[in-house]
């Protein structure tokens, strides 16, 4: 499955409420460990053939990757 296929299969399952309690969950989860203050320091390192899919090279924040993640999946 591609990337643009498991988005597909999101945007078409988002209305089912079993999907949306999962979301919420995980959602929450995400938001709990982005408070987490031991991981203010800790990094991801994405690497540079990780473009495909969707991914910036680069190391990114682990707690801002977490925060993000969870915007984007509330939405």
């Amino acid at each position: 499955m591609n990337h643009e296929e498991a988005l597909t299969i999101i945007a078409n399952s988002m209305y089912k409420p079993e999907v949306r309690l999962k979301l919420s969950l995980l959602v929450d989860t995400l938001r709990i460990f982005a408070t987490d203050n031991d991981l203010k320091e800790v990094t991801l390192c994405i690497p540079d053939n990780c473009e495909k899919h969707g991914f910036v090279e680069g190391y990114h924040n682990v707690k801002k990757l977490l925060q993000f993640l969870a915007d984007m999946l509330e939405e």
